[in-house]
């Protein structure tokens, strides 16, 4: 704890020493050594930190050595800009004698293959030489080859040619395909638009004829007259044989009140007439 304490108390001092470093610099002034051993009363240059030592040197201080912002420490080992050692540099390294038979073997072989190499291609040369005398040379070859190019050539023309004539009938025979249903929608759509004009006529004539029976405001006397005259009912009842049986039969004119219809009176579709409860619905 003492020696936490101590140092804490040098760091501080040091602190110190730096803000009057930065002051002094400002005035163009630097401490000396003395001055600074001075503000540390009761110190030696021995019980400075390490840390601390470059404020007492005579040296004027440095912010990039009071922030610890100085130069890294080199790599162990040996630098890259130093030349190679002489032990190094110097060193021959003498490399043994072979053994005479040794060598003797060696230039025996290489003798073989140099002969061996050179028989080969005498070798190579004649067959060159026959086969351009019996025509089957470099020259034949070539002109052999040129053959079989214009071979393959005029083949490959050949082919195109039928697979375009081919193709040439094939869309023919789609083109008409595709003209002959084309014509059959074509008259499939005009025979529907003729029915479609056929039935908008017939409809437009039977709405002409109808129209001579509509009520308009010239004849509007006249129908009310005929309505009159040609009273309808439509309280009637049908048997199996489809015939409309009245009750009571249609008058041409109302007497007195007519009463609320609550159910029907007789019932005449079987033949059988029966007096039905009243309250009874039809």
């Amino acid at each position: 704890i003492a020696v936490l304490a101590r140092i804490r108390i040098l760091t501080l001092q040091c602190s110190k020493i730096c803000m009057l470093e930065l002051r002094s610099s400002a005035s163009s002034r630097f401490l000396t050594a003395e001055e600074r051993m001075m503000l540390l009363p009761g110190c030696s240059r021995r019980a400075l930190m390490p840390s601390c030592s470059h404020l007492i040197s005579a040296s004027p201080l440095s912010t990039s050595s009071v922030w610890g912002m100085g130069r890294r420490p080199a790599k162990p080992g040996k630098p890259p800009i130093l030349p190679p050692a002489k032990k190094v540099l110097y060193n021959v390294v003498h490399v043994p004698w072979m053994k005479a038979e040794d060598v003797k073997e060696l230039l025996w072989r290489r003798h073989v293959y140099n002969n061996a190499l050179i028989s080969l291609r005498n070798v190579f040369k004649q067959e060159l030489e026959l086969k351009k005398a019996a025509g089957l040379g470099v020259a034949a070859l070539k002109r052999q080859e040129e053959e079989e190019l214009d071979q393959l050539i005029t083949e490959n023309e050949r082919r195109n040619q039928e697979a375009a004539r081919l193709r040439k009938e094939r869309e023919e025979t789609e083109v008409k395909a595709a003209k002959e249903e084309i014509i059959k929608e074509i008259e499939e759509e005009l025979v529907k638009r003729e029915q479609n004009v056929q039935k908008r006529t017939a409809e437009v004539l039977d709405m002409v004829e109808r129209s001579k029976n509509f009520v308009t405001a010239e004849n509007l006397d006249e129908k009310l007259k005929e309505a009159l005259e040609n009273p309808v009912v439509y309280d009637y009842a049908i048997d199996l044989q489809g015939h409309k049986i009245y009750s009571p039969k249609p008058n041409k004119y109302l007497e007195g009140t007519p009463t609320r219809q609550r159910g029907r009176q007789f019932d005449v579709t079987f033949g059988i007439q029966k007096k039905e409860p009243r309250g009874q619905l039809a």
